[in-house]
């Protein structure tokens, strides 16, 4: 509940708690804990020039392109006393990626009817959210009592912790095949999904490592950090296969997850880092080349 206050402290955030979805693995339903999406919108003009060349006849259109950040959020209580440790290291060039969904609506082009379309599109290095060479987590070291009647602190089995990253990997996956068929008519619509795992204040600690084995610094508590997953998911059947990849599962304290929600809602440099402003100005590369039939035609912004 007190991770469900700090959700709805900002405005015009939109959040489901505590519905149910179909486990892609499993099949079964299952319960997700909360699930909230931020919207911002840019209202632009286009000119669409038909492929045969501009006529003097062509007008400026809306062109709205909408970014949506999408969080399955799961809450795990801990112990202070006996908190989580992420243990990791700094991130490679090949973890320093996030796929961003892209989906444009049913609209009319050059008096023709032009279908919806979508794809993954992968935001790399200095275009990703994240970047190269910061903390990445790799492994987890819980820490719970030696025994019932000890204050001792061991490490432990981290069962307990997967199975709410795991739980919101798979509720995140609901958020991305639904995104693909998201944009209405004459709209262009990002979105980024984000699986979240909130723990209480003073629980969350991380270990960075050196590539030698050695700890580069003293373990400390922190407020967030990411945990690198890489995993790939494939949705829908052949020929509308479609592929997304979930490189990272972000984990937070309580105080750490409301002020990352508050920056993301009123800081431009931290929502541009999630949506790279030239990517969305330009788009995917292999978006506007159309067929030799049905050209795409050349938009002005």
């Amino acid at each position: 509940m007190r991770v469900g206050a700090a959700i709805r402290q900002i405005r015009n955030i939109d959040v489901q708690h505590g519905g149910t979805y179909t486990d892609p693995v499993t099949g079964k339903p299952r319960q997700f804990d909360y699930r909230c999406s931020l919207t911002k919108v840019t209202r632009t003009q286009r000119l669409s020039i038909p492929a045969e060349g501009y006529t003097g006849s062509e007008a400026w259109e809306p062109d709205n392109r909408t970014t949506r950040m999408l969080l399955a959020v799961e809450c795990k209580n801990l112990n202070p006393s006996f908190p989580l440790v992420v243990c990791g290291a700094s991130r490679e060039e090949g973890e320093a990626f996030q796929d961003l969904i892209y989906s444009v609506g049913h609209r009319i082009v050059d008096h023709q009817p032009y279908g919806p379309h979508s794809q993954a599109c992968r935001a790399k290095k200095r275009q990703s959210f994240y970047l190269q060479e910061e903390f990445v987590g790799k492994n987890f070291l819980r820490l719970k009592p030696k025994d019932s009647r000890s204050a001792v602190a061991v490490a432990a089995p981290d069962s307990d912790i997967y199975e709410r990253w795991a739980q919101a990997l798979s509720s995140a996956v609901d958020l991305a095949d639904a995104a693909f068929d998201y944009a209405p008519a004459r709209e262009i619509i990002w979105s980024a999904v984000l699986p979240a795992v909130v723990v209480p204040d003073e629980s969350l600690w991380r270990a960075a490592y050196q590539n030698d084995g050695k700890m580069a610094t003293d373990p400390e508590k922190v407020g967030q950090c990411e945990y690198y997953v890489g995993h790939t998911i494939r949705l829908r059947s052949p020929p509308e296969e479609r592929s997304f990849t979930f490189s990272h599962i972000h984990f937070f304290t309580l105080r750490g997850f409301a002020s990352f929600l508050s920056k993301m809602a009123v800081n431009d440099h931290a929502w541009d880092r999630l949506f790279d402003p030239g990517l969305l100005r330009f788009g995917p590369g292999d978006v506007h080349r159309g067929t030799k039939d049905h050209p795409e035609p050349y938009s002005m912004l």
